[in-house]
């Protein structure tokens, strides 16, 4: 039976931040029970190593440590521990033995003194007489008023081995110091607490800097928690709730959405240097005052309920409007149709990462270095070993591997445990199985299409007619490269689509998948009059004029 019992969260699958191994991970800064002691990871490392992790604030799957490395940190705690009882245990008995030499040393330099004395008074031996008449003399001399008995001078002698104990006393406490001079700040109070440093040659409190970063996210959480505006995370044009991670493409289901979550949480979720909050609505929670901007958001907290707010930082977070249409710039008021536009764009007014060949900005030093990348590009490939095709990057030869030659699926759900062949049956997964609402409509029509993908080919070929690909024996154009092929088997009479049944052939393919469908045993096209079936449309359309005299209007029914 295993005695060693643990208790808190534990994230199976998660990666570890000490050796990058992906195991399962305890929390690094949350408090674990083993063998009957409690243990804080983070805590270790400052007692064992004096080393403070950063961002123990972030997400759980970014402060993680698998078993392996919790052994072995726990492994170099004992042993700091059994190295340093055992310094201080020889220490002590070594310096046990050095005061006992030093006693026998004085004991002997007192019996030289008083050998020394005798010779001087006489070179023979003193005498009885001699002892009484010295102590005679001595108390004499004490029974006199000004007598003042000189005082024993004893001389320190500090060696290397009192040096080391002080430092292996020093070391013991150095942990417990640390912890005690660590600057506390905490953001859900009203005002800010510090602990004070004093000044070695003042005697005076230090004054603490506060970082720009700590202030701006004491007030981003101070106006999430008390107005309406809405927090949300962004992959691409889709939006995601930053407390549940439930997708949205509508802004206006999003606002509602997260009103059904606690506001005071959001300090919990904040993982980003830059986030995006939705100002549409930024009204009080606190009171019924209606309120239209940032600034006086701020201002009616600071004095109508006395929330302390930093005044010298501004822009401490990404501000949008979100509408379904025409996306503005609240900085220029530049118009896009997608949100991944506009936050490209905002990057020019609030990025700090600035490409130094183009001049392209960004928010993150990891999208700069991507960027950067394009740059320094070569015409290196990435060619199959089974086929010899090439690609851009590994990754793309990686999916054609998986898909292609070794028939496995490459693309994971983030939902379950599904892995599916192509990103978009991953993307129709999502719809089918999970619920995830994604329908985005047409500005010019009424139609409407559950990818994004899908409303710009239609943009493109009936609003925009952008028809690149022209014939060159007349001056019709097409969409599609592979419309133009079929349309140019009209001018040559060629037919090159071939049915494998009966050996028909068509000069378009979408001649032979309509002839495809009457091998088909399958009679989906059923007459609503009399009960007649066919594999074909139009084979139900000339029977509903034959049969029944009607203009070919029929109802379709799948079997």
């Amino acid at each position: 039976m295993n005695a060693a019992t643990r208790k808190g969260p534990v994230f199976d699958p998660g990666l570890c931040r000490c050796c990058g191994n992906i195991k399962k991970c305890r929390l690094l800064n949350v408090e674990y029970e083993w063998c009957g002691k409690k243990e804080i990871y983070s805590d270790m490392f400052v007692d064992c190593f004096g080393l403070f992790l950063t961002n123990l604030d972030s997400e759980p799957t970014e402060r993680l440590i698998c078993a392996t490395c919790v052994t072995r940190l726990r492994e170099a705690t004992c042993f700091k521990q059994q190295v340093l009882q055992c310094e201080q245990r020889l220490l002590q008995t070594e310096i046990k033995v050095h005061v006992e030499e030093e006693v026998k040393a004085e004991d002997g330099a007192m019996k030289e003194e008083l050998f020394d004395a005798n010779n001087a008074l006489d070179c023979s031996p003193m005498s009885d007489d001699d002892g009484e008449r010295i102590d005679n003399d001595m108390d004499s001399i004490k029974s006199d008023p000004e007598y003042k008995p000189a005082k024993k001078i004893k001389r320190k002698k500090k060696t290397v081995k009192v040096r080391r104990k002080k430092r292996a006393k020093k070391e013991i406490e150095k942990p417990e110091k640390d912890r005690e001079t660590i600057e506390k700040y905490d953001v859900t109070d009203e005002k800010p607490t510090q602990m004070q440093d004093v000044d070695v040659e003042t005697h005076k409190p230090k004054k603490r800097v506060i970082d720009n970063e700590v202030k701006s996210f004491h007030n981003t959480v101070t106006l999430v928690e008390n107005t309406f505006v809405c927090p949300f995370d962004t992959s691409f044009s889709d939006y995601y709730c930053v407390y549940c991670r439930e997708v949205h493409t509508d802004p206006v289901k999003l606002r509602e959405h997260t009103l059904t979550h606690d506001p005071t949480t959001f300090k919990d979720v904040f993982n980003k240097k830059h986030p995006q909050i939705d100002i549409t609505k930024i009204d009080c929670r606190i009171c019924t005052a209606a309120i239209d901007n940032v600034d006086d958001a701020k201002r009616h907290l600071t004095d109508a309920h006395e929330r302390f707010l930093h005044e010298d930082v501004t822009n401490e977070f990404l501000k949008f409007k979100l509408t379904v249409r025409n996306l503005k710039c609240l900085e220029c008021d530049a118009s896009f149709s997608f949100f991944h536009a506009l936050k490209k764009h905002t990057a020019e007014h609030f990025g700090s990462c600035v490409c130094d060949v183009c001049g392209a900005h960004y928010f993150e030093e990891r999208m700069l270095v991507l960027h950067q990348k394009t740059h320094q590009r070569t015409d290196e490939s990435y060619p199959c070993k089974e086929c010899g095709k090439a690609f851009k990057s590994k990754h793309s030869r990686h999916l054609h591997e998986a898909r292609t030659h070794k028939k496995e699926p490459a693309y994971h759900c983030n939902k379950c445990d599904e892995i599916l062949f192509s990103y978009s049956l991953r993307y129709r997964h999502m719809i089918e199985v999970h619920g995830e609402q994604r329908m985005y409509p047409c500005e010019s029509c009424d139609r409407s299409y559950d990818s994004r993908k899908s409303l710009r080919e239609h943009n493109r070929r009936f609003h925009l007619k952008i028809y690149k690909h022209q014939c060159d024996l007349c001056d019709k154009r097409f969409y599609l490269p592979s419309r133009l092929k079929e349309h140019l088997a009209t001018h040559t009479g060629e037919r090159n689509y071939r049915c494998e049944y009966c050996g028909k052939s068509y000069p378009r393919l979408r001649g032979l998948k309509v002839h495809m469908q009457s091998h088909n045993s399958e009679k989906k096209y059923k007459c609503v009059l009399c009960m007649a079936s066919f594999t074909q449309n139009v084979n139900l359309k000339n029977h509903m004029k034959r049969q029944h005299q009607t203009d070919g209007e029929y109802h379709e029914v799948s079997q």
